[in-house]
C-alpha cells in the first residue's frame, strides 16, 4: 500500500453542505493535491476519486490556519455505523507504522448542523481500539488546515471496491481471535446466527421478517441484533459463529475487520445495489451467498418527497418485500436451514401489517407529492401480493 509525505498541505474539512451524507456528487474534503499526486488524496469509492474539484476550490478562497508537525491523515470521519467501517478506517493500517514518528493522526469529521465540535461515538472509539488507535491521538480538522509535514496512506479498502492483498494481510495481524479471548458471547448465542434489523423494521427493513425469525429460532438460530451489544461482543459473535445470515444493513460491514471469515454467509438484500459488499467479502470466506429477490417500495418519508424522482429513489430507509416462503425454501436448499424450517402461513398477514405501519409511520398528508406516492405505494404491494404462491 502507497504512502505519500508532503510538506505544507493543505485539507480541506467537511461541511454541511458537502460530502458525507449529501449525495455522491458533492465530496470536497482531503488533502489538497498537485499535478501528479494520487487520487487517494481524496475520498475514493470503487477505486476512484469522487472529489468535486469545484466544490473544494470554493473552500481554498479562505486563508489556512497552520498546523505544525508531523501528522498522519486518516480522511473524512461519519458517525454513520456502515459508512464509518466501510469508507473511514481503511487508512488505520499506516498508525502502526508511523505512530512514533507524528503527532498524532487527523480526521476531517463530519459535523451535524448543532454541533461545533465533534464527539467521538462509543462504538467508533470500539472500531479504532482494534488498531491499536486511542482518541487521544486523534486531532480533527474542522477549517481549512496546511500541515508542515503530512503522511498520507493509501486507503486499503473502498466502497465498492475490493481490499488490496497487502491490506488482507495487515488485517491479519489484528489477531482478533486474541484481541476478543476475554469477551463473553450472549447467553443465549448458539454457532448459528441470524442477524436482523427488527429494531429497524420502519427504517429500512423488509417487511414480515419476524415470522421467518422466529421459524429460524425453533431451526436452532441465534437471533441477534447487534446494536444491543458492545462491538467487541458483536465481532465475537461473528468470529465464533459457523453460519451467519444477514438481513442486509450497516451491520455487516464489522465483517471488513476480518481478514478471513470462518462462518458460512449469507446476506438477504433488501435494496437493489445491495452487491457492494460482493467483492468486498468474497475473498474473506469460502461460502458466500447473497439473495437478491426483494421489491423495495417507494419512498414515503418527508425528505425523500421534496427530491425530484423520489418515486424512482433508492432511499436506505425504505420497506422491502420479499416472498418468504420461497427463501425458506432457498436457505434449505443451500443448507442454511434444515429441511424441518416451517415457516408459518401467517407470514403475509405479518408482511402486511409491516406495509400498513409503515405506511402510518411515513404519512405526510400535508406533503402535495404524498398522495401520488401513497398509491404508487400500494399499487406495488398489491403486485406483489399477486405474484405470492403460498
Amino acid at each position: 500500500m502507497d504512502v505519500v509525505q508532503k510538506k505544507n498541505a493543505l485539507i480541506v474539512p467537511q461541511t454541511l453542505e458537502n460530502d458525507f451524507g449529501k449525495g455522491m456528487g458533492r465530496f470536497a474534503h482531503g488533502v489538497v493535491g498537485d499535478a501528479g499526486d494520487p487520487c487517494f488524496f481524496s475520498h475514493m469509492r470503487k477505486g476512484k476519486s469522487v472529489l468535486n474539484k469545484e466544490l473544494q476550490a470554493v473552500q481554498l478562497t479562505k486563508p489556512p490556519v497552520k498546523l505544525a508537525g508531523k501528522w498522519l491523515y486518516m480522511g473524512g470521519l461519519y458517525s454513520h455505523f456502515g459508512h464509518c467501517l466501510a469508507e473511514c478506517i481503511h487508512r488505520l493500517w499506516a498508525w502502526q507504522l508511523y505512530r512514533h514518528e507524528c503527532c498524532g493522526v487527523l480526521f476531517a469529521p463530519k459535523l451535524k448542523r448543532y454541533q461545533k465540535t465533534y464527539r467521538l461515538p462509543d462504538y467508533i472509539k470500539d472500531i479504532f481500539s482494534v488498531f491499536g488507535l486511542e482518541e487521544a491521538n486523534i486531532r480533527y480538522i474542522y477549517e481549512l488546515t496546511e500541515v508542515d509535514e503530512l503522511i498520507i496512506p493509501e486507503p486499503g479498502s473502498q466502497l465498492g471496491a475490493a481490499a488490496s492483498g497487502a491490506y488482507l494481510e495487515f488485517l491479519a495481524t489484528l489477531q482478533l481471535d486474541k484481541q476478543l479471548l476475554n469477551q463473553v458471547l450472549p447467553a443465549a448465542f448458539t454457532p448459528k446466527v441470524f442477524v436482523s434489523r427488527r429494531n429497524y423494521r420502519m427504517y429500512g427493513s423488509i417487511a414480515g421478517m419476524d415470522a421467518l425469525e422466529a421459524s429460524l429460532q425453533a431451526d436452532g438460530y441465534f437471533i441477534f441484533c447487534p446494536e444491543d451489544y458492545a462491538v467487541p461482543i458483536q465481532l465475537k459473535v461473528y468470529l465464533t459463529a459457523e453460519k451467519l445470515i444477514f438481513e442486509e444493513g450497516s451491520a455487516v460491514h464489522l465483517l471488513e475487520l476480518f481478514d478471513k471469515i470462518a462462518a458460512d454467509l449469507l446476506i438477504i438484500n433488501r435494496r437493489p445495489n445491495g452487491n457492494l459488499l460482493d467483492d468486498i467479502l468474497k475473498p474473506r470466506i469460502a461460502q458466500y451467498l447473497t439473495y437478491g429477490q426483494a421489491l423495495m417500495l417507494p419512498a414515503l418519508t418527508t425528505a425523500q418527497l421534496a427530491k425530484p424522482n423520489a418515486i424512482n429513489a433508492n432511499p436506505n430507509n425504505a420497506l422491502s418485500l420479499i416472498d418468504l416462503g420461497h427463501l425458506a425454501r432457498f436457505l434449505v436448499q443451500q443448507r442454511f436451514a434444515s429441511p424441518a424450517l416451517a415457516l408459518a402461513p401467517a407470514w403475509v398477514d405479518m408482511m402486511k401489517t409491516d406495509v400498513f405501519n409503515y405506511l402510518l409511520k411515513h404519512a405526510e398528508a400535508a406533503t402535495p407529492e404524498f398522495g401520488k406516492v401513497a398509491v404508487d405505494y400500494l399499487n406495488s404491494v398489491n403486485g406483489f401480493l399477486k405474484s405470492v404462491v403460498l
